[in-house]
């Protein structure tokens, strides 16, 4: 089969040379067309749609060319022929004489006129911007002869200089179809390659999209979709969270479905590329409404102040190579954050985390998403006798199939003490807020800027005589109560700085009703119980999200935001 060829001389004379070269020429099926510059480009958008699978041009034509389309583009080089044949012609003719054009040219014409001592000079342009410039410089310095390529002619022709067009002669046209079919071969040898890779892909890739350096998408598939399942922006803005060279990470899809993204950075020569590979996340399918699986790609906040909490951390990171923990403190303490902190600590950002209710242990007899690395299982206490012996067996089974477990519990309970005093556990005790003082400054100063940050609240900073009441109270509740309150004080605090008095106030409100925490309400991650509180004050005021919003002092939709998370 001929190689569909496109042919585009810059200048009118040059296409009855063509066509009496195409007539030898057999494995080429070549169409001519005429157009200098910009003049091309009509013709080059018609090429890819009829199929044109290589393009011939010369000069600065050739290269706009390249410019504006993906098909290979072959200069026609002006040869040694060429060059001989213009100085022929130029060598009687009187006065000073000069060469102007495009490397392509001045290369080949500095070599000859050096070697066979003509004088004529040589000027070598890189744009064609250039060109009238030089040409009216040449005529004030005397110059009478200009020759080069179309662009030089009719420049020459501007200022009233004679001007000679370098042609290119059939050699030159010859020599170029002997390069399209060597780059041809080579370029679809190329191609073959490619589709075989992609082919490849498809097989045994689900979803994959690649990205470059400047976000433009170089390739995508859909395997196991039928549309992209999120918005390209958004796998974007991922781009700057890859911590390690394979992160995971866990986004919401359009459709709402939890989507597992696979991020990696692809280095091709000079060029970076991202990756992301998608899929649904396996144990969502079937749990969606009882499991949480989420990435943890930095190093959760932790403030340790407190000797205390340092102790606390210590033996964390002390015992860092085992895959079995135990969490003991109270409702409140945050234990929830510790499992995060010892998840990142163990897998530096890759991996997924997962959490669930006590409750929910048998519903996961299924198993985890393969990229599930840490499972963190909260509430045992409210599990019955008989559940609390499944489930720590289940956690050995789990820690069999590679997992890390994490159980948290309020205390060392009897029914616990084959997995607390196991050889291979790693026991935290998590101190409470009384026993760490030292951290109420920080820790309420982090809470402050955190609702700031996220819910727009006036106060950003607190009085000491504010923060001395704080250290003073006792905190049942722990952190997580601190967090709420800091919450209540907050948007009760209209000014820059929370005062002594609005302090007290909230205080007073809790001595003159006493809040019997329960501990289910304070079960699981800071996250959760905020759920919890919002979820409980929707089915008081009849899941009206107006009066809930004005009740909870935020707007409606932070609220949704919140309810959705």
């Amino acid at each position: 089969m001929k190689i569909k060829t496109l042919f585009i001389a810059p200048y009118p004379a040059m296409i009855p040379l063509i066509e009496e070269c195409r007539g030898i020429e057999e494995d080429l099926d070549i169409k001519i067309e005429s157009g200098n510059l910009g003049h091309a480009l009509p013709y080059v958008k018609n090429a890819e749609a009829d199929g044109t699978e290589m393009i011939i041009s010369r000069g600065g034509t050739a290269k706009l060319i390249e410019q504006e389309t993906s098909i290979p583009v072959i200069d026609v080089q002006v040869s040694g022929y060429d060059m001989l044949r213009v100085l022929t012609l130029a060598n009687d003719f009187p006065g000073k004489k000069a060469i102007v054009g495009f490397s392509n040219i001045t290369l080949g014409a500095k070599t000859i006129t050096d070697i066979l001592d003509i004088g004529i000079e040589v000027f070598t342009v890189a744009k064609e911007e250039e060109v009238e410039a030089l040409v009216f410089d040449l005529k004030s310095n005397g110059f009478e002869l200009i020759m080069g390529d179309v662009v030089t002619v009719e420049a020459a022709a501007k200022f009233g200089l004679e001007g000679i067009l370098i042609q290119s002669g059939r050699e030159a046209i010859f020599d170029s179809f002997y390069k399209v079919k060597s780059v041809y071969h080579s370029f679809r040898k190329k191609q073959m390659e490619n589709e075989l890779l992609k082919a490849i892909l498809k097989v045994n890739t689900e979803n994959i999209l690649v990205a470059d350096s400047k976000g433009d998408i170089v390739f995508e598939q859909w395997n196991t979709f039928s549309s992209p399942p999120i918005q390209t922006s958004q796998l974007l803005t991922l781009v700057h969270r890859i911590e390690s060279p394979n992160s995971v990470v866990t986004m919401k899809g359009i459709k709402e479905e939890v989507l597992k993204i696979r991020i990696s950075n692809l280095q091709i020569g000079d060029e970076s590329f991202t990756q992301f590979v998608i899929s649904e996340l396996e144990s969502e399918k079937h749990a969606s409404s009882y499991v949480k699986i989420e990435a943890v790609p930095q190093l959760p906040m932790i403030i340790q102040e407190s000797e205390a909490m340092k102790d606390c951390l210590a033996s964390v990171s002390g015992n860092n190579n085992r895959n079995f923990w135990v969490l003991i403190g109270a409702a409140g303490t945050g234990k929830g954050l510790i499992a995060r902190y010892i998840h990142y600590l163990r897998y530096q950002g890759n991996g997924l985390f997962a959490s669930f209710h006590a409750k929910e242990h048998r519903k996961m007899s299924d198993g985890f998403d393969k990229d599930t690395r840490t499972i963190f299982i909260y509430g045992a206490e409210e599990t019955s006798s008989k559940e609390r012996a499944e489930l720590v067996k289940h956690c050995k089974q789990w820690n069999q199939a590679g997992k890390d477990v994490i159980l948290s519990l309020y205390a060392e309970t009897e029914d616990f003490y084959s997995a607390i005093f196991d050889d291979q556990a790693n026991r935290v005790y998590i101190p409470l807020l009384t026993e760490r003082k030292e951290d109420i400054r920080p820790m309420t100063a982090y809470f402050i800027a955190s609702f700031h940050q996220q819910l727009g609240t006036s106060a950003v900073k607190i009085k000491e005589e504010a923060i001395e009441l704080l250290e003073q109270y006792h905190w049942p509740g722990n952190a997580a109560e601190l967090k709420t309150f800091l919450y209540d004080v907050v948007t009760a605090e209209k000014g820059y700085t929370i005062r002594k008095e609005t302090v007290a106030k909230q205080l007073e409100r809790k001595k003159q009703r006493p809040v019997q925490i329960d501990e289910g309400l304070l079960t699981g991650t800071l996250d959760q119980i905020e759920k919890r509180i919002i979820e409980a004050v929707m089915e008081e005021e009849n899941q009206n999200q107006t009066k809930v919003s004005k009740r909870l002092g935020i707007n409606r939709s932070t609220l949704w935001r919140k309810l959705k998370q």
